[in-house]
């Protein structure tokens, strides 16, 4: 989804990673869509000792993971506002279908994305609702994403609390041994601890997160990171590498068709030529917005 984004305005004047207002925080990647466990088999509605609901109920799963999944897919090609829309309504079907794990990761998912938006108060709220939902399993998966949403919204505000929330993910990710889940982790680590300052700590997570990504030649998630470690580069006074991570982020990105991190990537390379070059600057500045600018007309005409 996983992975803050720089630009324009966004719904609630969010602030991005490099002090402009931003319509997401989108420099976190994402976790590996998590299976839904409560989603059973068909049922016969032959069958007499079937509940009349039993079919109808069934039907609510399947619509609630037809629309996690649509989430999913939509977060894959860089969009925010629709996974939010489609997390909240696999929630809602999950609840009403007695699915409660499954309805736990939709509001985990919901939480992550509302992270994405800026409304870090309102994702971390929800995120603490879904780590207190009862349940018995130490590793109960919706806790990671919950629990990486809830470091990174709190990161500025409680330090000390949210890299423990962090900590942990990152150790039920290595015990899980899932190497993708793991690079999310790193680099919302990395995020987090930048927001804290502690650049040095944060350039070393961002380090890892990518050395797994490459262990597991996993090109396309690198897009959601690339933006995000540069910021951090950039922060800790180290420019060419953060002109490097940006340039890279500005090839990948319209190859896999990824608008909202193309729009970063100028925006990244804007502020590291401005002192320099303020020509060029002002050439990536512009060709942000308008990468803004259409992918705004777009979803305004959308159906």
């Amino acid at each position: 989804m996983p992975a803050e984004a720089n630009g324009a305005a966004g719904p609630a004047g969010v602030t991005g990673v490099t002090g402009r207002a931003a319509p997401v925080d989108a420099e976190y990647g994402a976790a590996v869509p998590a299976e839904l466990h409560d989603a059973g088999a068909p049922v016969d509605a032959n069958d007499p000792v079937v509940p009349a609901n039993a079919n109808a109920e069934y039907g609510a799963r399947v619509e609630a993971e037809l629309a996690i999944r649509r989430g999913y897919l939509s977060w894959d090609e860089g969009r925010v506002d629709e996974p939010l829309e489609l997390f909240r309504q696999a929630g809602r079907r999950f609840a009403g279908a007695g699915a409660p794990t499954d309805a736990a990761h939709a509001a985990a998912a919901e939480a992550w994305a509302l992270l994405q938006l800026g409304h870090r108060a309102e994702a971390a709220r929800r995120a603490r609702a879904v780590l207190e939902t009862p349940h018995d399993d130490p590793a109960w998966p919706p806790a990671l994403t919950a629990r990486i949403t809830l470091g990174v919204a709190t990161a500025a505000e409680t330090p000390g609390a949210a890299a423990a929330e962090l900590r942990r993910a990152l150790a039920a990710a290595r015990a899980d041994g899932h190497l993708h889940n793991q690079a999310w982790c790193l680099n919302c680590q990395g995020v987090a601890l930048r927001e804290m300052g502690r650049y040095e700590e944060a350039l070393a997570s961002h380090r890892e997160a990518f050395a797994l990504l490459d262990e597991v030649f996993e090109e396309h998630w690198k897009i959601h990171f690339l933006n995000g470690y540069g910021e951090t580069c950039r922060l800790a006074g180290r420019a060419d590498q953060a002109l490097r991570l940006h340039r890279q982020a500005l090839e990948l990105a319209p190859r896999l068709g990824n608008r909202h991190q193309e729009a970063l990537a100028h925006e990244g390379i804007a502020a590291l030529l401005a002192p320099t070059d303020p020509a060029g600057a002002a050439e990536h500045r512009a060709a942000g917005r308008a990468v803004l600018r259409h992918l705004t007309e777009a979803a305004t005409a959308a159906p």
